[in-house]
């Protein structure tokens, strides 16, 4: 029984860990059912691009890209460059077939 514990532990924070995943590559949140993907530009800058899909609200990607810039940066003070994706509130109104763009930004770290 203790080596079932042992292994469904490591089994666990193997998969939970983001280590070996390759820069740029394609990744979903299952706490907020989005779909990413992280680039490291340089020491304390990242692309992110959360993606839109046609079920998920702007506001739950700009939340996840919130919380992301957080878990990235490790303490508050980063700063969020909007690239693109940021929807007007008449969009779906006046375009209502209209593919929204992902949400895509450069996150700059502060310096500790």
């Amino acid at each position: 029984m203790k080596k079932l514990l042992v292994v469904t532990t490591l089994l666990l924070s193997a998969c939970s860990s983001q280590q070996g995943i390759p820069n740029g590559a394609s990744q979903w949140d299952f706490d907020h059912q989005v779909q990413f993907k992280q680039t490291d530009l340089k020491e304390g800058k990242h692309h992110l691009q959360v993606i839109a899909k046609q079920n998920t609200e702007f506001s739950k990607l700009a939340t996840f890209l919130m919380r992301q810039s957080l878990r990235i940066c490790k303490s508050y003070g980063f700063k969020i460059e909007v690239l693109e994706g940021v929807e007007r509130f008449d969009d779906k109104l006046s375009f209502p077939n209209m593919i929204m763009p992902s949400l895509s930004a450069n996150i700059e770290c502060p310096v500790q």
